[in-house]
């Protein structure tokens, strides 16, 4: 096979991998909280070893994928349960595998007075513990600082924490990411009662570029098919002689 297929094959398969990251961000244009995600792409040399030549090829290579971390829009609701956070800043959560990370605010009270996200899984307060409601409550306000007033006494402060590098979070499934590393108190960061923070995806400019990428995989499709037709050509022309 010719050395420039498998260079473009290369390319080509990080085309797939960047089209499924951008679909991924378009299926989630209006997930709360969601940030989008990017691919990094790269090249690396490898040597042409075909008929004992010894030129380096240039290929491509996805090597990760990154997130965008800007603050999605603020979307009101008018919901005192609903809370957004602007900043670097994430609510803390209790799963049976540990704590977990959000910035999705849909938060509700279940059925034990217990503060839960969209999955059930309990909100932490700052001692670490879930936010548990008595049944005779009737209004809750939440400040900027997360601190949590019931009947308008004080209550109790929301869980609310930053990392030195947000890129190092793993995302997992239900806006929830996991982390190895030990959070700091986010100070800085804001919280917005009655808000929900919107997914930070243009759907516009993602669909744009899934519409290059398209055609890029067809150009480079066409690219192979052309040196398949060439090859082709040229051995039936050996084969004449």
């Amino acid at each position: 096979m010719d050395n420039s297929i498998y260079i473009v094959l290369s390319k080509q398969l990080a085309l797939f991998r960047e089209m499924d990251v951008t679909a991924n961000n378009l299926a989630n244009a209006n997930t709360t909280g969601y940030d989008s995600e990017h691919i990094l792409f790269t090249s690396y040399l490898t040597k042409d070893v075909n008929l004992g030549k010894t030129n380096p090829m240039s290929m491509a290579q996805d090597v990760s994928t990154y997130r965008d971390t800007q603050d999605g829009p603020l979307n009101a609701t008018g919901n005192p349960l609903d809370l957004a956070i602007q900043g670097n800043g994430y609510f803390a959560v209790q799963t049976p595998l540990g704590t977990r990370y959000t910035r999705a605010g849909n938060f509700q009270i279940r059925g034990d007075g217990i503060l839960t996200n969209a999955e059930g899984y309990p909100v932490l307060d700052i001692s670490n513990q879930p936010i548990a409601f008595d049944e005779n409550v009737q209004t809750v306000d939440v400040g900027a600082a997360g601190n949590i007033k019931a009947n308008g006494e004080d209550f109790t402060q929301l869980k609310v924490v930053k990392f030195d590098n947000p890129q190092l979070l793993e995302r997992l499934s239900g806006g929830l990411y996991k982390s190895d590393v030990t959070p700091s108190d986010a100070d800085e960061a804001t919280v917005v009662q009655g808000s929900l923070e919107g997914s930070n995806v243009s759907s516009v400019m993602e669909l744009t570029h899934m519409i290059d990428i398209s055609r890029q995989v067809t150009n480079t499709a066409q690219f192979m098919a052309d040196m398949y037709d060439l090859e082709t050509k040229t051995a039936d022309a050996w084969a004449a002689q």
